[in-house]
């Protein structure tokens, strides 16, 4: 079994520990709605993740080190990670008029590398907050070499098509940034914060989750 890409993705939702952690893993999401025929009918969803988690995981998916993530590659990281992502609701909530609501059926997984990374946060200190890993000494993973991005693809259908549409991905124990890639947003797509919606490692101090909103004409 190969379980540390659905760890990578899914710890704050598998272990306790996770609640002592400020952010190991940081996402860049780019929101893509798809259209047909005037009305949005499924959401594509891409996860770009920091390079340093990008390469522990690469190691793992990519079994013949080649540098890319091949289709059988792929398959064998489907039949690992996606049953659980699903049942995550992929870490995101949709509005499409009424109340807030998860899916957790995906028209489409996929995952590449990207090769130079696009998406390179400022360092940080993964550990800061985690008192398992302040007493073992560890030190925070760092990416060797030509940083790299792990890419996840995920695409769902919409109950029904709609012209507006609202998106949220975060994690409220802050295990997992989610950041919204604000420079790629679609056509009738703007950024904000979720009202409500937030990560808040420490008391008192929320992160409120991006937000992206849609409308159609």
């Amino acid at each position: 079994m190969r379980p540390a890409a659905l760890l990578l993705v899914l710890a704050t939702f598998l272990a306790p520990a996770v609640a002592s952690a400020h952010p190991h893993i940081w996402l860049l999401q780019r929101v893509k709605p798809v259209v047909d025929e005037g009305n949005y009918t499924e959401l594509e969803l891409e996860w770009r993740f920091d390079p340093a988690s990008s390469e522990n995981e690469i190691a793992v998916i990519d079994e013949n080190k080649d540098g890319t993530i091949a289709p059988a590659e792929v398959r064998r990281l489907t039949a690992d990670t996606l049953q659980a992502l699903e049942q995550a609701g992929f870490m995101t909530w949709l509005n499409t008029g009424g109340k807030d609501f998860r899916l957790n059926k995906a028209e489409r997984f996929d995952a590449r590398v990207e090769d130079p990374a696009t998406f390179t946060p400022p360092d940080w200190d993964r550990s800061a907050g985690d008192k398992e890993a302040a007493m073992s000494g560890s030190e925070p993973p760092k990416a060797s070499g030509k940083p790299r991005n792990l890419v996840y693809v995920i695409r769902v259908a919409l109950p029904r098509p709609v012209k507006t549409l609202t998106i949220t991905t975060y994690d409220p124990e802050d295990f997992i940034r989610v950041e919204v890639d604000k420079s790629k947003l679609p056509a009738g797509c703007t950024p904000g914060k979720h009202p409500t919606y937030k990560s808040e490692f420490v008391p008192g101090h929320p992160i409120l989750a991006d937000m992206v909103s849609c409308k159609l004409p």
